[in-house]
Protein backbone atom coordinates (compact mmCIF):
# COMPACT_ATOMS: atom_id res chain seq x y z
CA UNK A 1 0.00 0.00 0.00
CA UNK A 2 1.50 3.43 -1.21
CA UNK A 3 0.82 6.40 1.66
CA UNK A 4 0.05 9.57 0.06
CA UNK A 5 2.66 12.44 0.18
CA UNK A 6 2.51 14.83 2.58
CA UNK A 7 1.12 17.82 1.73
CA UNK A 8 0.39 21.36 3.51
CA UNK A 9 -2.97 22.91 3.73
CA UNK A 10 -3.62 26.42 2.16
CA UNK A 11 -4.32 27.55 5.92
CA UNK A 12 -0.58 26.19 6.69
CA UNK A 13 1.07 27.79 3.91
CA UNK A 14 -0.60 31.12 4.23
CA UNK A 15 0.03 31.01 8.29
CA UNK A 16 3.79 29.59 6.99
CA UNK A 17 3.56 32.94 4.79
CA UNK A 18 2.39 35.42 7.56
CA UNK A 19 5.09 33.85 10.29
CA UNK A 20 7.74 33.95 7.58
CA UNK A 21 6.69 38.03 6.74
CA UNK A 22 6.95 38.35 10.41
CA UNK A 23 10.55 36.97 10.68
CA UNK A 24 11.98 38.86 7.78
CA UNK A 25 10.47 42.57 8.87
CA UNK A 26 11.95 41.75 12.64
CA UNK A 27 15.46 40.78 11.13
CA UNK A 28 15.16 44.23 9.04
CA UNK A 29 17.37 46.50 10.97
CA UNK A 30 20.08 43.36 10.95
CA UNK A 31 19.41 42.63 7.23
CA UNK A 32 20.75 46.42 6.46
CA UNK A 33 23.35 46.28 8.60
CA UNK A 34 24.97 42.91 7.89
CA UNK A 35 23.73 41.75 4.78
CA UNK A 36 22.46 42.52 1.29
CA UNK A 37 19.42 42.02 -0.85
CA UNK A 38 21.24 39.04 -3.22
CA UNK A 39 22.78 37.60 0.67
CA UNK A 40 18.59 37.23 1.83
CA UNK A 41 17.92 35.80 -1.14
CA UNK A 42 19.13 32.37 0.20
CA UNK A 43 18.21 32.13 3.54
CA UNK A 44 14.56 33.35 3.17
CA UNK A 45 13.33 30.51 1.50
CA UNK A 46 14.91 28.40 4.14
CA UNK A 47 12.90 30.37 6.92
CA UNK A 48 9.91 29.71 5.29
CA UNK A 49 9.77 26.18 4.41
CA UNK A 50 11.22 25.49 7.69
CA UNK A 51 8.46 27.40 9.24
CA UNK A 52 6.25 25.60 7.14
CA UNK A 53 7.72 22.18 8.37
CA UNK A 54 7.17 22.71 12.08
CA UNK A 55 3.74 23.76 11.66
CA UNK A 56 2.55 21.03 9.70
CA UNK A 57 4.55 18.38 11.88
CA UNK A 58 2.99 20.40 15.29
CA UNK A 59 -0.83 20.33 13.43
CA UNK A 60 0.03 16.50 12.52
CA UNK A 61 1.74 15.81 15.14
CA UNK A 62 -0.49 13.03 16.74
CA UNK A 63 -2.04 12.28 13.21
CA UNK A 64 1.40 10.64 11.86
CA UNK A 65 4.50 8.94 13.06
CA UNK A 66 6.76 11.03 10.83
CA UNK A 67 5.47 14.54 12.39
CA UNK A 68 5.69 12.79 15.58
CA UNK A 69 9.05 11.94 15.65
CA UNK A 70 10.07 15.06 13.99
CA UNK A 71 8.37 17.51 16.41
CA UNK A 72 9.90 15.20 19.49
CA UNK A 73 13.38 15.96 18.15
CA UNK A 74 13.00 19.44 17.58
CA UNK A 75 11.69 19.75 20.65
CA UNK A 76 14.67 18.29 22.14
CA UNK A 77 17.59 20.44 20.42
CA UNK A 78 16.11 23.87 22.03
CA UNK A 79 18.69 24.98 24.34
CA UNK A 80 17.47 25.71 27.69
CA UNK A 81 19.18 28.90 27.69
CA UNK A 82 16.68 30.35 24.98
CA UNK A 83 14.80 33.05 26.43
CA UNK A 84 10.54 32.61 26.06
CA UNK A 85 9.27 34.01 22.93
CA UNK A 86 7.24 37.53 24.08
CA UNK A 87 5.49 39.65 21.11
CA UNK A 88 7.53 41.93 19.26
CA UNK A 89 7.63 45.74 19.90
CA UNK A 90 6.24 46.92 16.73
CA UNK A 91 3.44 44.77 17.74
CA UNK A 92 2.90 46.06 21.41
CA UNK A 93 3.49 49.67 20.00
CA UNK A 94 0.79 49.01 17.57
CA UNK A 95 -1.67 47.79 20.38
CA UNK A 96 -1.14 51.00 22.50
CA UNK A 97 -1.36 52.85 19.51
CA UNK A 98 -5.11 51.46 18.69
CA UNK A 99 -5.69 51.69 22.43
CA UNK A 100 -5.05 55.46 22.84
CA UNK A 101 -7.14 56.03 19.44
CA UNK A 102 -9.71 54.52 20.93
CA UNK A 103 -10.01 55.74 24.30
CA UNK A 104 -9.57 59.28 22.32
CA UNK A 105 -12.64 58.96 20.24
CA UNK A 106 -15.10 57.30 23.16
CA UNK A 107 -14.17 60.56 24.76
CA UNK A 108 -14.40 62.58 21.89
CA UNK A 109 -17.98 61.26 21.02
CA UNK A 110 -18.95 61.04 24.78
CA UNK A 111 -18.88 57.52 25.44
CA UNK A 112 -15.92 56.77 28.07
CA UNK A 113 -16.52 54.93 30.46
CA UNK A 114 -18.65 52.22 27.94
CA UNK A 115 -18.31 48.64 27.20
Amino acid sequence: MTKKRPRLLKGTTNLAMLVAMTVRNEMEDFHCKHLSDAQMKEPNPIIRNAIATALYTARNYSEDEASFEWTNFQLKLIPEYWEEPELTEDFRKLVKSLRRHREALQKSSGTAGEP
